[in-house]
This record gives C-alpha cells, sequence and structure tokens, in this order.
C-alpha cells in the first residue's frame, strides 16, 4: 500500500510538473524558443525539491568537520578525569534546512576547568521530505544521515588513546 502511495505521489508530482512547464512554455511567443523554455522549465522544476537537500547536505557536513569531536582539542585533557556536561538541542538560525545544535563539554573534576567542547548536530529533511508524502512518516534527510553526532564507541576509544577517564 506505501509503495502503490509512493509511485501515485509520484506521478502527480510528475504530471504537475508537466503541465505547469507546458504552461508556461506556452507564454513564449517565439515559437521556435517555446520547446526549448518548456524543456529548461521542467528540469528546474523536477531539480527544485532536491536543492534544499544537496545544499542542507553541504552546510550540515562543513557544520560536523569545523565542530565535531575530529576538531576538539582533547590536548588540555590528557591523562586526566573528567566529568560531562551536555548541552539542550537549540534549533540553528540561517540554513537551508531546520537543524539543531548540541554543545558537548568535558570538565575537569578536579578544578572544574572545561577541557574539551565540541558539538553534536541533527538535521531534518528537506522540504519534500518534510511536507509530501514521500518521506513514508520520517522527516529525516534522503541524502545524508542527518546526524553528526560522537557515539560512545569512538568516544571512548579516542580517550582511551589519550589516556582520559570520563567520570559519571
Amino acid at each position: 500500500m506505501i509503495g502503490l502511495m509512493f509511485l501515485a505521489t509520484i506521478a502527480v508530482c510528475f504530471v504537475s510538473i508537466l503541465w505547469l512547464s507546458s504552461t508556461l512554455g506556452n507564454l513564449v511567443r517565439n515559437t521556435a524558443y517555446r520547446g526549448i523554455v518548456k524543456v529548461i522549465i521542467f528540469f528546474i522544476l523536477l531539480s527544485a525539491p532536491f536543492v534544499d537537500e544537496v545544499i542542507g547536505k553541504l552546510q550540515f557536513e562543513s557544520l560536523c568537520r569545523a565542530n565535531g569531536i575530529e576538531s576538539a582539542d582533547v590536548s588540555k585533557a590528557v591523562g586526566k578525569k573528567v566529568k560531562v556536561e551536555y548541552g539542550e538541542l537549540i534549533d540553528l538560525k540561517g540554513k537551508i534546512m531546520p537543524m539543531k545544535v548540541q554543545n558537548i563539554q568535558f570538565f575537569d573534576t578536579v578544578n572544574g576547568k572545561r577541557l574539551i567542547n565540541y558539538k553534536n548536530y541533527q538535521a531534518d529533511g528537506g522540504w519534500l521530505m518534510r511536507y509530501t508524502p514521500l518521506n513514508m512518516g520520517s522527516n529525516h534527510p534522503m541524502l545524508f544521515s542527518g546526524a553528526c553526532y560522537v557515539d560512545y564507541v569512538e568516544r571512548d576509544a579516542i580517550f582511551s588513546k589519550n589516556n582520559i577517564t570520563l567520570i559519571h
């Protein structure tokens, strides 16, 4: 049943794009250019719902590289005992897709000084995944996972390599 809904949605979108490109193309007075304009409009309309996913993917990956655990300076925490503090998920402004950020900080258990800081990111899908039946109940992005976070295994490996002890 879900497959039929998916195919019906695709068919309606495709027919709508064909009709709209034909209607807009017929507004061109010069008949020599009318067919070319219709084809150009068709491909622009066909690709438009995916543009926010592509731009959002680039923005998201840039944020992850710049602020994720890979960019965190763990040198201050080498050989120390630390405790973790998880911040709230906060909406990011100025992004093409809805994104949230969470600040993760590790403090020295002895003097309370912040030693490590990095960010986790989460993204919802683009326009197509949020507002059409194509999402099939999920608003995750189509082109990437939508999650940039450090799992405990990866974090523990980094901590073990640097002789950092996490106190719960």
